[in-house]
């Protein structure tokens, strides 16, 4: 029975992570309504399913072309407002999707 709730937990939560990156600004709304009341149940996957929805912080890096070391968050920034950090989920495969934040 709990396998079975952690896997459509994980589906669930995919669905709202898919629906962020395809929706537009009137939809969104809809969305965020929707995503709260799944957040709050009270259960054993709570933590993880504010993981999967909002991923976790994770510092940028990059090596470049001729360069024989990885640079890493304030070094890739070029501009004060960039960030250094992304927040990846643990659900997502694509290169076009992303968590909430």
């Amino acid at each position: 029975m709990c396998k079975n709730n952690l896997q459509l937990s994980r589906k669930v939560s995919k669905v709202f992570i898919k629906a962020f990156n395809t929706s537009n600004g009137e939809n969104l709304k809809s969305y965020l309504k929707a995503l709260k009341p799944f957040l709050r149940i009270d259960d054993e996957f709570k933590k993880i399913k504010l993981e999967w929805v909002f991923g976790f912080p994770q510092i940028n890096h990059k090596k470049t072309y001729r360069e024989d070391k990885y640079k890493y968050g304030v070094e890739l920034i070029d501009r004060i407002n960039e960030d250094a950090y992304t927040f990846m989920s643990p659900l997502i495969s694509g290169i076009n999707d992303e968590s909430l934040f």
